[in-house]
């Protein structure tokens, strides 16, 4: 699994494009990520004000002021791409029992390790049918796309729930620098906790003003 993370910092409005990267790196600093440099993360709504764009290019940008960012657009791409790759998990899980995500098995090694071994914990996972299947679709070299295991749970909701996940991580990344300094960052694991830091994420974005700046780092 890649140990690098996508942050999205919030800056105020009045920050100077040539600024924008050294400021969110300078921000980030307040945390214990490390910055690999910007991303072009965000879709952008204008062929003109590009200017005050964070490394545009074509349909795409780093970071900008809100107002040029189309991040309703963002999410519905998302959306429908979720809806599509559902379908498709759909289809491959075919006929196969729900399945349990991997953090259940690691808290009962990490329960009682001596008697429940992480390798037993790997292998009572990956015997799952619902995975095997996963894993083995993802293995074709024509697959139209990959289906995340780490996205057990949350296909297991449904289409519906599915699809507004897909809008829900859209924008918000893996982690957030509000503009008050908070640091929310998800949780790699439980569907639950993955969930807590959407929602909360998805509020402070909603919340922003018009001209306050987001910029998308790559992060360690």
């Amino acid at each position: 699994m890649s140990d690098t993370s996508l942050t999205i910092v919030c800056l105020p409005n009045g920050v100077p494009t040539g600024e924008l990267a050294s400021a969110a790196a300078t921000r980030l600093a307040t945390t214990r990520l490390t910055s690999l440099g910007s991303a072009r993360h965000f879709l952008v709504n204008t062929r003109f004000r590009r200017g005050s764009l964070l490394q545009p290019w074509r349909n795409t940008a780093a970071g900008g002021p809100v107002r040029l960012l189309d991040l309703d657009a963002m999410r519905a791409a998302a959306g429908r791409t979720y809806g599509y790759r559902w379908r498709i998990w759909n289809q491959v899980i075919a006929g196969t029992r729900p399945a349990q995500p991997y953090w259940t098995f690691l808290e009962r090694h990490r329960a009682d390790p001596g008697r429940y071994p992480i390798t037993t914990a790997q292998r009572h996972y990956l015997a799952q049918p619902r995975i095997a299947n996963m894993l083995t679709y993802n293995a074709l070299p024509n697959r139209i796309m990959r289906l995340p295991t780490s996205h057990l749970e949350a296909f297991q909701t449904g289409e519906n729930g599915y699809v507004h996940y897909g809008w829900l991580c859209a924008v918000a990344g893996d982690g957030l620098l509000c503009l008050d300094g908070t640091h929310l960052a998800a949780t790699r694991g439980q569907y639950a906790a993955r969930l807590a830091y959407l929602a909360e994420a998805n509020r402070r974005l909603t919340a922003l003003r018009r001209r306050d700046i987001l910029v998308a780092l790559c992060t360690r």
